[in-house]
């Protein structure tokens, strides 16, 4: 029986039609492993994913403007704000894709800095945090909740507010830093230890400070100010070590004409590549926590 020109079409119809042949995009695009921020209609849409969204968003904001924001995590410590990295080697915080946008035009950063942290805490996403105005165009975004293992939120109570005491002196602040790591370790039961810095400015920078009670973050902030550099910081919770992690970064001006020096390498699950989900061009990475962080 020959084979009919009907048949000949009805058939590469059928192939053309099949779902290995079609070419139709997936109804889910995949999520960003980069911070994608995307300009229309005069807004700014901020979209990331990563183990901790938030902390990507402001890494994003601080590379296209340049803002010295902080951010603090809550102790992650339950199944239901975790889970088992790719290589099944880590326990990460379990954050997926965050996303909020706003006005293009002359955006005021604490307005934007609020919004982001209300959309983040109205998402689905591990913690949750209280944006703070600790100095002049400087904020933090603080850990201030948690969910425990049946998904109930408990509020929690920073590490860097503890008041602490280091003793007065003149010291590099790379000692200094390492002294208020070690005396909220003794105040609030948790190690805090030092992981990326930048090691040449911290070092070569002395400041005279301690003596008496003062909130941890107020004596970070003294230390860090004392460079006279835009310095901000990433303390973030290893769930592995039930340990905290200290990262410091200096934001370059674009306009001093300086070129950023050799970034150094992270761990897949530690920020700024996955920890954060990026890395601010502006960083200064000198020193590698261990994984997972």
């Amino acid at each position: 029986m020959g084979i009919t020109k009907r048949t000949v079409i009805r058939c590469l119809l059928l192939f053309l039609l099949s779902p290995a042949f079609s070419q139709a995009p997936s109804a889910k695009s995949p999520s960003p492993k980069q911070p994608e921020i995307t300009k229309s209609h005069g807004s700014m849409k901020v979209l990331v994913n990563g183990p901790r969204p938030l902390a990507q968003a402001l890494d994003a904001l601080t590379q296209e403007y340049s803002w010295v924001v902080s951010y603090e995590d809550p102790r992650f410590t339950s199944k239901t704000e975790l889970r088992v990295s790719k290589q099944g080697e880590q326990t990460l915080p379990a954050g997926g894709q965050f996303s909020f946008q706003f006005r293009a035009k002359k955006p005021d950063e604490e307005k934007v800095l609020q919004l982001a942290v209300d959309s983040y805490n109205k998402s689905n996403n591990p913690g949750q945090f209280t944006l703070k105005k600790v100095g002049p165009d400087m904020f933090v975004a603080v850990g201030s909740a948690a969910r425990d293992d049946k998904g109930e939120w408990l509020k929690e109570d920073a590490i860097l507010d503890a008041p602490v005491t280091i003793p007065a002196g003149n010291r590099s602040v790379s000692e200094t830093l390492s002294l208020i790591c070690h005396a909220i370790a003794e105040k609030k039961g948790v190690d805090v230890n030092i992981g990326i810095t930048p090691k040449r400015i911290l070092d070569s920078t002395q400041v005279q400070l301690g003596g008496g009670a003062a909130p941890a973050r107020d004596l970070v902030l003294q230390a860090l100010a004392s460079t006279n550099g835009h310095l901000y910081w990433r303390l973030l919770f290893d769930p592995n070590s039930k340990a905290y992690w200290l990262d410091v970064h200096h934001l370059r001006s674009p306009s001093s004409g300086d070129h950023p020096p050799k970034r150094g390498t992270r761990r897949e699950n530690s920020t700024p590549d996955a920890g954060t989900g990026s890395e601010p061009l502006s960083m200064v990475l000198e020193k590698s926590p261990p994984p997972g962080v």
